[in-house]
């Protein structure tokens, strides 16, 4: 082997290497935001509860 293959060898694993962590860091941000809108919703999904409760009291009356 000469030291050009070498170090094309080295270039790709370093690229390689890159790609994984930054695939990483990409997914643990996406599980984050997803987790985040989960919360989100159900919160929305718990007001609109409570909001349809109260309207129904108030049409009963």
């Amino acid at each position: 082997m000469d030291i050009q293959q070498i170090i094309r060898w080295l270039v790709v694993a370093i690229v390689m290497i890159v790609a994984v962590v930054l695939l990483d860091v990409i997914l643990n941000v996406f599980g984050f935001l997803l987790e985040m809108g989960v919360r989100v919703l159900l919160i929305l999904l718990l007001v609109a509860i409570v909001l349809r409760f109260i309207d129904l009291f108030r049409k009963r009356r």
